[in-house]
């Protein structure tokens, strides 16, 4: 059996779209001015999901575990990312569906939600004072958002 690998590329692409409601989501989270950054373990792949999602419109794909060398839930790689970024870990928010991900970055002083839809995760930032309903400016505005 041969693999192609343009085939096998087309295929992966087209598996990757946009959760419910997680656009929208960026897009406010963006136009309120917070400060997102890819945090993933994803390979090289990453880059088929930029060219079909477009994500660098709201996010920046800062901590890529292919460029950094280092995955998630290692506590070095959450130490890391709040020495690249030169913030307290309280003013940052990390979501990730995978609560073991959450937990070792509670550990590291983030804030930590799990992800499970968009609705839910709308509600659980406004807990945190995020409420992005509002076209008010926010007082976190200079908060890094942590996305995965």
């Amino acid at each position: 059996m041969s693999l192609h690998s343009s085939g096998l590329k087309n295929c992966m692409k087209r598996g990757y779209l946009y959760i419910d409601g997680v656009e929208e989501l960026l897009r406010a989270l963006k136009k309120d001015g917070y400060e997102m950054h890819a945090f993933t373990n994803y390979p090289i792949w990453y880059k088929m999901i930029e060219d079909k999602l477009k994500l660098s419109t709201y996010l920046s794909w800062t901590f890529c575990s292919c460029i950094f060398g280092k995955r998630k839930p290692e506590a070095q790689f959450y130490l890391e990312v709040l020495n690249c970024l030169k913030v307290d870990p309280a003013s940052c928010i990390f979501i990730d569906d995978r609560m073991r991900n959450v937990e070792a970055a509670i550990e590291a002083g983030f804030t930590g939600i799990q992800f499970k839809n968009a609705d839910l995760l709308r509600k659980d930032l406004s807990i945190h004072g995020i409420d992005i309903s509002m076209n008010e400016p926010n007082e976190n505005q200079d908060a890094a958002e942590v996305l995965d």
